[in-house]
C-alpha cells in the first residue's frame, strides 16, 4: 500500500486513447440540435455567468442525460463528435433486500440507454465507485450494448459485484483502465472543442496505523469526472464526500453539477459550491421510502438549501426533500418529508424523471 499523505494536491490529466476496442458496432449517428420545451427560467443568473462561446461551439451540442435511476446514478454523455460516456450504470435489477424497486429503477437505465444510443456504442463506461448503485447494473449494460473502453478506481475486485463485472469485461473483451492517484489517463480520444479531465486526490485514505479508510468507505474513494465544452463543463463526482471533496481540485467553475451522494448532507459542502460556482445542478435519488431510499432519506433540505443559495434562488417549484435534524429509518420516516422551495435550476430525478440536458458551449444548459 503507497502512503496516503494528506497533501492536497490535483492531478488532472486529459487523456490518448487507451487501446483499440475488440468490439465494433454501427457508426455513432450525430445528435440534431435540440430546442427547449419551455421558457428559461426567470430567476436572476447567478453573478459567476461564463463569457458566451458561438451559437454552437463545436457544431453539434453536449448533451447529459441522467436516467431515473432512483437511489443509484447513471448519466449518458453525448459529446459533439458523437462518442458517448457512461457514468456508471445504476443499480442492480436482483439487489438483495431491494425487491420490486430495484428492478424498476434498472429497467429505467436500460430503457434510456437503448432510446439514447439506438445502435450506437458506449464509448467509455465509468464507474465513479464499486457501490452497487453505481456499479450494480454493469453487467447488463455489457450484456446488451458495445462497450469499447472502462475505468474504475481497482479497487474492491473481490467483492462479487466488482468481480462479475470484471468477468464480464473479459467475456466481452473490453479494454480496462484504473483511474487512481497518480495515474489519470483516460481512454478516449476526443475533438479539440471538448476536455476530459480525472480528479482524484493525492492519495487514497488510511490513518496512522494504516487502516484503509476505502475500504470501510468506498464513497471517499470515488472517481470525479470533468467535461469542458468551449464555455461549459459538467463534473461528475459520484458519491464523494466532505474528506474527498476537499481534496479534489477543479480549478475552475463548472457550469453543470452531478450533486454527490444523491444529495446527502455529507457531500456538496460550502467549500465544494463555493469552488465549483455551479449553475446548474442534478440530484439522482430514490423517492421517499422507495426501495433502498428508506433508510437513506435522500437529498436532504440542508443540501437543497446549499444548492438553492449557490444556484440563484428558490424559483417557483419544491423539492420533497428530508431535515437532517430528524431520524431516518424504515417506520414512520415517510411523513417527516417536507416540500423545500428549491431552485429552477436544480433538478431531482425523483421527481422529475429522466433529466436530459444540452448545452452549446456557451455555458448554458437547456432542458428537453
Amino acid at each position: 500500500m503507497r502512503s496516503r499523505g494528506m497533501v492536497v494536491l490535483a492531478i488532472l490529466m486529459v487523456a490518448a486513447c487507451g487501446g483499440a476496442p475488440t468490439r465494433t458496432a454501427t457508426s455513432t449517428p450525430q445528435p440534431e440540435p435540440v430546442q427547449p420545451e419551455s421558457k428559461p427560467p426567470t430567476e436572476p443568473a447567478p453573478d459567476h455567468e461564463l463569457p458566451a462561446g458561438p451559437a454552437v461551439c463545436g457544431g453539434q451540442p453536449l448533451r447529459v442525460a441522467f436516467f431515473n435511476a432512483g437511489q443509484a446514478l447513471s448519466a449518458l454523455v453525448t459529446l459533439p463528435d458523437g462518442k458517448h460516456i457512461l457514468v456508471d450504470a445504476g443499480e442492480s435489477a436482483t439487489r438483495p433486500g431491494c425487491g420490486a424497486p430495484c428492478k424498476e429503477w434498472h429497467g429505467r437505465v436500460m430503457t434510456g440507454l437503448a432510446r439514447e444510443l439506438g445502435a450506437a456504442p458506449i464509448d467509455l463506461l465509468w464507474i465513479t465507485h464499486p457501490h452497487s448503485d453505481h456499479i450494480g447494473g454493469a453487467v447488463d449494460v455489457l450484456d446488451h450494448f458495445a462497450v469499447h473502453a472502462y475505468v474504475d478506481n481497482g479497487r474492491d475486485l473481490d467483492k462479487a459485484t466488482i468481480r462479475k463485472t470484471h468477468d464480464a469485461l473479459d467475456a466481452h473483451h473490453v479494454s480496462v483502465a484504473v483511474i487512481e492517484p497518480g495515474h489519470t489517463t483516460i481512454p478516449l480520444e476526443t475533438s479539440n472543442d471538448v476536455k476530459l479531465i480525472a480528479i482524484v486526490p493525492p492519495h487514497w485514505y488510511e490513518d496512522s496505523g494504516a487502516q484503509d479508510w476505502c475500504a470501510k468507505n468506498a464513497n471517499i474513494c470515488s472517481i470525479a469526472l470533468r467535461i469542458d465544452y468551449c464555455a461549459s463543463s459538467v463534473l461528475f463526482t459520484g458519491d464523494a464526500e466532505l474528506l474527498e471533496e476537499a481534496d479534489l481540485a477543479i480549478d475552475a467553475p463548472v457550469t453543470l453539477l452531478q450533486v454527490g451522494h444523491h444529495g446527502s448532507k455529507t457531500s456538496s459542502s460550502p467549500a465544494l459550491l463555493d469552488r465549483a460556482k455551479p449553475k446548474y445542478a442534478v440530484i439522482s435519488a430514490g423517492k421517499p421510502g422507495e426501495g433502498t431510499n428508506a433508510t437513506y432519506c435522500h437529498p436532504r433540505k440542508e443540501t437543497v438549501d446549499a444548492l438553492t443559495a449557490v444556484l440563484g434562488g428558490a424559483g417557483g417549484r419544491t423539492i420533497h426533500a428530508f431535515p437532517s435534524v430528524t431520524k431516518c429509518d424504515a417506520s414512520g420516516a415517510e411523513a417527516r418529508w417536507i416540500d423545500q422551495p428549491a431552485s429552477d435550476h436544480l433538478w431531482v430525478t425523483a421527481r422529475d424523471g429522466d433529466v436530459v440536458l444540452t448545452t452549446t458551449g456557451d455555458g448554458v444548459f437547456t432542458r428537453e
